[in-house]
């Protein structure tokens, strides 16, 4: 058997679904026919004369400044001796570090 209340829980929700549906209006309404009006011609452009650019000033060409001279220092880097061999033979890297997941066997 079928309690009251879920027959009024029911009603309330049928009743707040019918007002939802009647109370909804379309947001956009189809735009009203559009008046038939005589097609107007645009206006006719009037004649401008084409305007010349200015004539330009001569200007004098500007000296360009002589090249700034190169730093010397090349000439000592390619002539420095190689740096000395390490004291205990050859160098190795260090050895990779463990992965993350080594951590979680036991």
């Amino acid at each position: 058997m079928v309690s009251r209340r879920f027959f009024f829980t029911m009603f309330c929700l049928f009743a707040t679904l019918i007002a939802l549906l009647t109370s909804y209006r379309p947001q956009y309404s189809p735009p009203p026919s559009p008046v038939y009006r005589y097609p107007v011609a645009p206006p006719t452009p009037v004649y401008k004369p084409p305007v010349a650019p200015p004539t330009p000033v001569y200007k004098p060409p500007v000296a360009v400044p002589p090249p700034s001279p190169k730093p010397q220092a090349a000439y000592y880097y390619r002539r420095s001796p190689p740096p000395p061999p390490a004291r205990h033979g050859r160098v190795y890297p260090p050895p990779p570090s463990k992965p993350w997941w080594w951590y979680l066997r036991r």
